[in-house]
């Protein structure tokens, strides 16, 4: 794990925003630019995982193709200290999932909302041959910074595959994806 000031892949680490199954995630300062990207790296104990390699570095390369409102942007990708990166926009917010959490359920109109974004980045993703195969709560990202409408981004592309593509990345006889939203 990564800490508050230490250099990674010459951005400066602020702090953890979260972790999933393909790695942690980290705010982080641009090394160059006045901004501040989310860095997603594979953990080192996976990093010499041939498997986890391939699914990590795919990852970084289909959402690096695909450019819409609601997806979230892909920067770059690299290796730095053994581990694999990438570098993303950072959403200012939440996942919709602890939203519910903190908040109960979503009121109709931002159900609404929520869906109509997802809906129209999976169409786009898969007008561009891309499925994602793991929509959830947790993958929606909500930025809460404006007051009257707050932005929906579709996230982790992590085990996507593209549309007719038969090679996976995964076992035989292994589900994909998060069971309870597969």
């Amino acid at each position: 794990m990564l800490s508050p000031g230490q250099l990674f892949a010459e951005y400066r680490v602020v702090r953890v925003l979260g972790a999933g199954g393909m790695g942690e995630v980290y705010l982080a300062q641009h090394p160059r630019l006045p901004r501040q990207d989310a860095i997603k790296v594979l953990p080192i104990e996976l990093t010499d995982d041939p498997t986890y390699r391939a699914r990590f570095t795919r990852e970084a390369d289909l959402a690096a193709g695909l450019d819409h409102s609601s997806i979230v942007s892909v920067y770059d990708r690299g290796e730095d200290q053994g581990q694999l990166w990438i570098a993303m926009k950072y959403i200012p917010g939440s996942d919709a999932n602890a939203l519910m959490k903190q908040t109960g359920p979503f009121a109709p109109q931002d159900v609404v909302d929520v869906v109509t974004a997802v809906a129209d980045a999976l169409d786009y993703a898969h007008a561009k041959g891309l499925l994602h195969r793991d929509v959830k709560p947790a993958n929606i990202l909500i930025d809460g910074t404006s007051a009257t409408r707050h932005k929906i981004y579709l996230t982790d592309f992590g085990i996507a595959r593209t549309i007719g593509n038969d090679t996976a990345l995964t076992a035989a006889n292994l589900t994909v994806g998060s069971i309870q939203y597969t």
